[in-house]
């Protein structure tokens, strides 16, 4: 069974080590899965990749990509630690065969076409419904749009499908969790456990679930596992500043975030958590920072700019609110919610004409009310 895309990056660890002092000819990061599947050793690979580079650092969509297609870990390994200059690169390998759609969501996701690789996905499931990595991988990809309802019945399939994989466990049992499916979530990550006790995945799934139930000792007890069995890992310690947070231990909960970023500073994510435990404690300036940074990790991206308009504004720093939330609107105009908030913002700042007009357009786009 080909290795599932979200749990195999689990076991990898994040620190990274520096680029050769002078890459001859980089290899492309395509190559290092045509490398893998040709049957280079993962030694072979690593070596290469560090006499000679990558011309770029790929994404973690990337990675998981890779492991998708049946790399291993040392050979996912060699591509996170392997550091080079950026250039631009065009995907060209294809894969033989059943796996050609694997290649496929590689380049799709590495250009962060999330739409493009569902719709192949989608495609695939039709060709190979009985396929359980198709669907656990569909499920995952479902998991990034947030759609919970497909990633579930996704993640069913595939346990129904094949239910001697540990991995179709450990996926239900996560998109339960996202879904707040307690008892779901509680009983696939335990038989994730069982069917993986030396796999910190299984562990970090579990703790997941115990923190759901409110069960948070035992969620940091099942933390502590993981990091026994493999210590480099950050999700590890983002996951103890989550449930440190629910237990509201403030201080502990910075600390462990503070190290998940520290294991891993291109996770924009990790960022914005910490923000949000700063700004629940009314720290708006640390939570400002945090998320400056991770605007200057990923420009654009509509989540920070939100978040970084109601950090402000909780800041009572509205002209800046503004700013962020008409940023927003330029890329989602449509969303109602911030609207609202850019005419709160507006209201505080003493422009309310201008906030009634902002409210106005809103009501215009939802258009005459429905006669009764």
């Amino acid at each position: 069974m080909i290795t599932l895309i979200v749990f195999a990056a689990l076991s990898l660890p994040h620190q990274q080590i520096n680029s050769p002092a002078k890459a001859v000819s980089p290899v492309p990061p395509e190559q290092v899965l045509a490398w893998q599947l040709e049957g280079l050793t993962s030694e072979e690979i690593r070596d290469e990749l560090r006499t000679r580079g990558l011309t770029e650092r790929p994404e973690e969509a990337f990675y998981n990509a890779l492991s998708a297609a049946g790399a291993n870990a040392e050979t996912i390994r060699a591509v996170r630690e392997t550091k080079a200059p950026r250039k631009l690169w065009k995907l060209g390998l294809r894969l033989p065969g059943p796996t050609d759609y694997l290649y496929a969501i590689a380049g799709e996701l590495r250009w962060n076409d999330v739409d493009g690789a569902l719709l192949t996905i989608e495609n695939e499931e039709a060709k190979q419904p009985h396929n359980a990595d198709v669907h656990l991988i569909y499920a995952q990809l479902a998991r990034i749009r947030q759609d919970w309802i497909t990633a579930y019945g996704q993640a069913t399939k595939a346990t129904a499908l094949a239910p001697e994989s540990p991995y179709a466990h450990g996926q239900r049992s996560t998109v339960c969790y996202y879904s707040r499916l307690v008892e779901c979530a509680a009983r696939e990550a335990l038989v994730f456990e069982r069917m993986r006790p030396h796999d910190p995945a299984a562990h970090i799934v579990l703790a997941h679930a115990r923190e759901l139930q409110s069960r948070f000792d035992e969620a940091l007890q099942a933390y502590t596992q993981a990091e026994k069995l493999n210590p480099s890992y950050s999700a590890i310690y983002a996951g103890k500043g989550t449930t440190y947070q629910r237990m509201g231990d403030f201080e502990n909960a910075v600390k462990a975030y503070e190290q998940a970023i520290r294991m891993e500073e291109y996770n924009v994510g990790y960022y914005c958590e910490l923000a949000q435990v700063y700004l629940r404690e009314g720290y708006t300036k640390q939570a400002i920072e945090r998320l400056k940074q991770a605007e200057e990790l990923a420009p654009g991206q509509p989540e920070i700019l939100l978040a970084l308009g109601n950090a402000y504004l909780a800041g009572e720093q509205y002209g800046a609110a503004v700013g962020e939330y008409k940023e927003l609107l330029e890329l989602a105009p449509d969303a109602e919610m911030v609207r609202e908030q850019l005419a709160k913002a507006l209201r505080a700042e003493g422009r309310g004409e201008e906030a009634r007009r902002v409210l106005l357009e809103s009501s215009a786009q939802l258009g005459p009310a429905k006669p009764r």
